[in-house]
């Protein structure tokens, strides 16, 4: 029986362990044995309740007050040196780690999601496949990673960072990387969302496999007044701020699914005629019933929105969120709001996003449009065929 290591080392939410769920479901029926390396185990309930899981080591941040003071999200590459890229030590430990994994697993593939580590050391030695979405997954081409946002520059040097990566590489007898980019190389890449969604979608040369729906996105209904709201588990308790205040002058339309809402925060909601559920919503039935969706800028969500042709607020809490929500924004889909910035108005782009009939046609037909490219888009088949080929199989 062949063995394929699912790895996942950065990023939040339940989006990447539910992809490489569907992956590992979709190769057991070809008798593979799944075994799953990730950021956050307890994410493992998504997965079946036989699945080999273990802790992946965790990068070498820093955690003293500098260099939080130091973090950068300007391009890939701060963000990942401000995760400790740079640390050579505490990298040459990383990467041993992940060795001694791939060792002891001994997979006849790695399938790698945001696990920039992992695909170094499997590169050249497994076959290996990259997924993710646009943000997670960066074309393996690029000769250097680019801007992503003007809020600043960017901080650090490639050639730097190449050089201590380098170092690292040759002292564990592992091939060396020619550009930065090449981390998110592997044998294939599977990039799992929209070209509107993809932050690269000008440097990224081969065709995107399109986001994976549980249920395939309905057209949103012309005569919806309803607005959905998706309040993400554990996002709220990160928030700098109470997202609920802003929202109750709009509770008479507000249906909303929040899993860890307090019970004082959903009282108010109640009590102004809001529909409040602690449960997932079945996502196509409900944004084709709502005129508008408003979440914190999570892939899945996005590209469900788009394909609806829902438009959306996006509340970013994090620069991957932030960075959906300006695709979106710039695409007149919808609005980003920052929600660190000092002055977050929610209610005053709710007003405007619902009065805007011209937003809500364009996104009418961007939904269509994307519809439409959904049918020549098989992630789940392309996914399949090239872990197969890798395999042998």
């Amino acid at each position: 029986m062949k063995t394929v290591l699912f790895v996942w080392e950065h990023g939040g939410g339940f989006g990447h362990i539910a992809n490489l769920g569907r992956f590992a479901a979709l190769l057991k029926r070809h008798e593979v044995r799944p075994v799953f390396v990730l950021k956050d185990p307890k994410a493992a309930h998504l997965l079946d309740t036989d699945a080999e899981v273990f802790q992946a080591p965790p990068w070498p941040v820093v955690a003293s007050g500098e260099n939080g003071s130091l973090r950068s999200t300007a391009t890939m590459h701060d963000q990942l040196v401000s995760a400790g890229l740079t640390d050579e030590h505490g990298l040459r430990s990383l990467l041993q780690a992940w060795d001694n994994i791939l060792q002891t697993i001994s997979p006849d593939l790695v399938v790698a999601d945001y696990a920039p580590a992992a695909s170094m050391m499997a590169r050249g030695r497994v076959p290996l496949i990259v997924v993710g979405n646009g943000y997670t997954a960066p074309p393996g081409e690029m000769k250097r990673f680019p801007l992503l946002h003007r809020i600043y520059p960017p901080r650090w040097s490639e050639e730097e960072t190449l050089g201590t990566i380098n170092r690292v590489l040759q002292s564990l007898s592992r091939p060396h990387l020619e550009r930065l980019p090449q981390m998110y190389s592997g044998d294939a890449q599977i990039v799992l969302t929209f070209p509107v969604l993809d932050p690269y979608d000008l440097q990224r040369s081969g065709p995107l496999a399109g986001p994976v729906f549980d249920s395939p996105p309905l057209e949103g209904r012309g005569d919806a007044d309803s607005i959905f709201v998706y309040l993400s588990r554990g996002v709220l308790s990160a928030m700098p701020f109470d997202i609920v205040p802003p929202l109750l002058p709009f509770a008479g339309r507000l249906i909303i699914s929040a899993p860890d809402i307090s019970s004082e925060q959903s009282d108010d909601l109640l009590r102004r005629g809001a529909r409040v559920y602690a449960q997932h919503l079945p996502l196509s039935e409900t944004l084709a019933s709502t005129r508008l969706v408003i979440h914190f800028g999570g892939g899945g969500l996005a590209a469900h929105a788009v394909a609806a042709g829902i438009p959306q607020l996006v509340v970013a809490t994090h620069i991957e969120q932030l960075l959906n929500g300006l695709q979106l924004e710039n695409a007149r889909l919808g609005k980003v709001i920052n929600s660190f910035e000092p002055q977050v108005e929610i209610a005053r782009s709710l007003d405007a996003l619902l009065a805007d009939d011209g937003l809500r046609q364009h996104a009418a037909q961007a939904g269509h449009e994307h519809r439409e490219m959904l049918t020549n888009m098989k992630p789940l088949e392309t996914f399949e065929a090239a872990a197969l080929k890798l395999l042998g199989k």
